[in-house]
């Protein structure tokens, strides 16, 4: 800040201070008004006297003693409560919970019946693939065995695999 914004703002609270000064002068001349004056204190003895006669009436000292054989009895019941309680458990399916139920029992059986799905694709995959290797293991080393296979499959599937089981029936020719 330059000087001249200083002497401004200074110049600005100078105002200001003027101002409260001028109000505060004016709260001064005012006159405070006297609070009223009570002419007579109004007479509650009566009242109290009668309030002494109601409480001596009621016998608060038999209360008292009522009120500590109660204090007294819940103390004895208290001391023979065991210190752990005994919870039975009950454990129910409510007409609520019938979805749930069959909701999670089918998830569960879709699970089983996709983990059985899978193990036997599994099988099925290793074996096709064991059977793969071998065909393609004979058409690399004889490849006239393996075109001769391959055309005779193709050709009639029935015929093929019959004949194989009537090759299979002899045995092997060593």
């Amino acid at each position: 800040m330059n000087t001249e914004e200083l002497e401004e703002r200074l110049a600005d609270a100078e105002r200001v201070l003027t101002l409260h000064g001028k109000r505060l002068e004016k709260l001064e001349e005012r006159e405070i008004p006297a609070p009223p004056q009570i002419d007579e204190a109004h007479d509650y003895g009566a009242q109290f006297e009668e309030l002494k006669a109601l409480i001596q009436r009621h016998d608060l000292g038999v209360q008292a003693l009522q009120i500590y054989a109660q204090i007294d009895s819940f103390r004895d019941t208290i001391t023979k409560l065991p210190k752990v309680l005994p919870v039975r458990h009950h454990h129910h399916f409510e007409d609520r919970s019938r979805g749930f139920v069959i909701g999670s029992i089918v998830c569960l059986l879709a699970a089983a019946i996709s983990v059985g799905l899978c193990l036997s694709l599994y099988r099925e995959n290793s074996r096709l693939r064991e059977n793969d290797i071998k065909n393609r293991m004979i058409r690399q080393t004889y490849p006239d065995a393996g075109h001769w296979v391959d055309s005779v499959y193709y050709l009639n599937p029935e015929e093929a695999e019959r004949r194989v089981r009537q090759l299979e029936s002899k045995g092997p020719d060593l």
